[in-house]
C-alpha cells in the first residue's frame, strides 16, 4: 500500500512524501520519506500492532531508514521508552525490503539537483498533487503521522 505526494509548487514531480505500508501477521510496518520543513527530508520506519492485553496501539520506530535498533517504543499517544533495542532479523528484513521498494519502484534521485523525483508511472497518477494505491487506508498511518514522525504531512481522522 502506498501514498505519494509531490511538492505542489514544483513544476517537476518533486517528492513531498512517500509512505509504504505492509501488514504482515497483524503487524503494520511503515516506511516513509518526506519533507520535514526547512528544506530537510526526514525518514521514518516502524512496526505497530494492536495490543489485546492493554487494549491499544503499540509499536516501535526509528527516525531513519535501515536502523540497527528501534529508537522508541510507543503505546497509544505516548512514547513509553527509548530502549535503543536491536531490531530482530525478520523486522530488519521487512523494513529493508520496503525501503528498497521505495527507491526501486517509486522514486529516483537527481544528484545534480539534489532532488527526489516520483517515477513517471506514479507521477502520471497524481491528482491534486497526490496519489495512493487502491488498497490504501490511513488508519495506522494517520495515528503515527499525527503523533510520532517528523514529516510535515499528517492525516486527519
Amino acid at each position: 500500500m502506498y501514498y505519494i505526494s509531490k511538492i505542489s509548487t514544483s513544476e517537476t514531480n518533486q517528492l513531498h512524501s512517500i509512505i509504504l505500508k505492509k501488514v504482515i501477521n497483524e503487524t503494520t510496518y511503515v516506511s516513509a520519506i518526506g519533507y520535514g520543513g526547512g528544506g530537510v527530508f526526514e525518514e521514518f520506519c516502524g512496526k505497530f500492532h494492536w495490543d489485546e492485553e492493554k487494549d491499544g496501539l503499540a509499536g516501535c520506530f526509528s527516525n531513519f531508514h535501515d536502523p540497527d535498533e528501534w529508537e522508541k517504543k510507543s503505546f497509544e499517544l505516548e512514547i513509553i521508552d527509548e530502549p535503543f533495542e536491536l531490531i530482530n532479523e525478520e523486522d530488519k528484513k521487512i523494513i529493508s525490503q520496503i525501503t528498497e521498494e521505495i527507491w526501486n519502484e517509486y522514486l529516483t534521485y537527481d544528484e545534480e539537483a539534489d532532488t527526489r523525483l516520483i517515477r513517471k508511472k506514479y507521477s502520471d497518477e497524481l491528482e491534486n498533487d497526490y496519489t495512493y494505491s487502491d488498497d490504501w487506508d490511513d488508519d495506522v498511518v494517520g495515528f503515527i503521522s499525527n503523533n510520532f514522525w517528523g514529516l510535515s504531512i499528517s492525516f486527519d481522522w
